[in-house]
């Protein structure tokens, strides 16, 4: 059975707090109130996490890209972590999520803040996760570069078993961003990153399985290493992808 009900204007409510699913423009959405939350994930997104909390009980989760803070919460009551931290590259505080989150033991939330700054990711898993990350949601800038950043940051210190979402992914492949004018018309694609991840797979004992779907792709961290391969520790001066095999060969970006 479904725990989340939506109703007619996409409206629901999970965990004593509601919601409303907004997929306008982004310029044109409803900002979170003390009413409701808004989120921008339709049905198909909600029923992923839905299903994936059914299943998997994270003891912390890193969210990447908070917009008007819904989908913060949505995950909140949906796996009921220990402790849950977000980043968000927008500096204006969303004031109905500092309502929900304030007084709140173990959650916590960072506006102003880029998805690929190593040194402030790298203490929020150490300081206020406690060191035991087990799911990562990224839906923050969706480009190749930024994505690849955070996840050569954060895919080392995740817990073994842990799990890595990635959403919209699939973004240059959709036929509204083939012409020269569209948006990111000049960025590389973001699936470019799943091939390297799938690459990685292959030369790796690291990454247990890649599922895919339209919307987004979701990786399993192994449970452990096999001997002779890499355990994926990464700093600044080198990245986990460096482990990719190719047979020497370039592999060139779309």
């Amino acid at each position: 059975m479904n725990r989340i009900a939506i109703g007619p204007g996409g409206q629901f409510s999970l965990g004593g707090e509601n919601f409303v699913v907004d997929m306008s423009r982004k310029k044109d959405r409803r900002p979170s109130t003390s009413e409701a939350f808004t989120i921008v994930k339709n049905e198909a997104y909600l029923r992923f996490y839905e299903l994936l909390a059914s299943t998997f009980s994270p003891r912390a989760i890193l969210e990447l890209g908070i917009f008007q803070g819904g989908s913060y919460v949505l995950l909140d009551k949906l796996f009921n972590p220990r402790r849950m931290s977000a980043v968000e590259i927008s500096p204006g505080p969303v004031a109905s999520l500092l309502r929900y989150v304030a007084g709140m033991e173990d959650r916590f939330v960072h506006f102003s803040t880029s998805q690929s700054d190593r040194k402030t990711l790298e203490q929020i898993v150490r300081d206020e996760l406690a060191d035991e990350l087990d799911l990562v949601v990224d839906d923050a800038s969706h480009t190749y570069e930024q994505t690849k950043a955070s996840f050569e940051v954060l895919f080392p210190l995740l817990r073994p078993g842990g799990i890595y979402v990635i959403e919209d992914w699939s973004w240059a492949h959709h036929p509204a961003y083939q012409s020269a004018d569209a948006p990111f018309a000049k960025r590389y694609a973001l699936s470019n990153l799943l091939f390297e991840q799938i690459m990685l797979m292959g030369s790796t004992s690291l990454i247990a399985e890649i599922r895919v779907w339209k919307f987004l792709y979701l990786i399993r961290k192994a449970e452990a290493a096999f001997a002779g391969f890499g355990v994926g520790q990464n700093d600044e001066n080198g990245s986990i992808f460096d482990q990719i095999l190719s047979r020497g060969r370039e592999w060139s970006l779309i």
